[in-house]
């Protein structure tokens, strides 16, 4: 019996010490691998640690954003922040999340006023937890009932907004394979007002049915959190080898 017990202590240490070992390595590699569009693609999740992202999912409450035919782009975009907030968490970065229920933060009755409070809610936010990247999750819409895809905005007065908008459309064009270039846009609120990195990313159509079904998929959500996390963290690890400091916003 004494024997067995330390054969059996022998065994559990080995075990241990290759758990440990194998632990060790992770650290040191800096490195995670998930799965998506039937490939393994690395994520150098050491790049995002410590960054404040602040994650933004479009509309909610009052405000359903576009509407398909079985689907509000609320939900979607909800469903996607919540998949991205935990894949930040796990690489040591610091997530803020603009909502995590169906919600706004505006408070007045009338729609269009509530509206403005609620994105200038959303800025404030940013600047009281001293974001350093701000992503802000949509959905697409579009007569054109054929297009489909993700794209990137940003705006053009903020260089590291670019790169960061590049970095997410890379892979994002990856996942869906479309060849899509990120876009500057000079209108829309959050980008404007935004002091740090930001951009808004449209994952894609509810308008086109075809898509519409894809993104009401929980794998294909979880996908996109991916895509867009990768683009994050290739941002950072440019910002890093390059040596240029993350937007101060104070």
């Amino acid at each position: 019996m004494r024997r067995d017990g330390l054969n059996y202590r022998r065994r559990w240490n080995r075990g241990w010490m290759v758990a440990a070992l194998f632990a060790l390595v992770l650290i040191v590699t800096g490195s995670l691998v998930w799965k998506y569009n039937q490939k393994d693609e690395e994520i150098w999740s050491w790049t995002i640690g410590n960054q404040v992202v602040l994650i933004d999912a479009g509309h909610g409450g009052v405000d359903p954003g576009a509407v398909g035919k079985v689907s509000l782009e609320k939900d979607i975009t909800l469903n996607i922040s919540k998949h991205l907030q935990l894949l930040v968490q796990q690489s040591g970065g610091k997530p803020v999340m603009v909502r995590e229920a169906d919600v706004d933060l505006g408070t007045s009755e009338g729609l269009a006023r509530r509206k403005r409070e609620d994105l200038a809610q959303r800025i404030q936010l940013a600047k009281d937890f001293e974001a350093d990247v701000y992503l802000s999750i949509h959905v697409n819409s579009s007569p054109n009932h054929s297009l489909t895809g993700p794209q990137v905005f940003y705006h053009e007065g903020l260089p590291e907004g670019k790169l960061l908008a590049e970095a997410i459309q890379t892979e994002l064009n990856k996942l869906t394979g479309t060849k899509r270039v990120a876009k500057a846009d000079q209108e829309l609120f959050i980008l404007k007002k935004a002091p740090q990195a930001a951009v808004t990313v449209e994952v894609g159509f509810l308008s086109n049915p075809q898509e519409e079904q894809k993104l009401n998929e929980t794998d294909y959500q979880h996908q996109l959190s991916v895509a867009i996390y990768q683009g994050l963290s290739e941002y950072c690890r440019k910002l890093q080898k390059e040596g240029i400091p993350i937007v101060d916003i104070n």
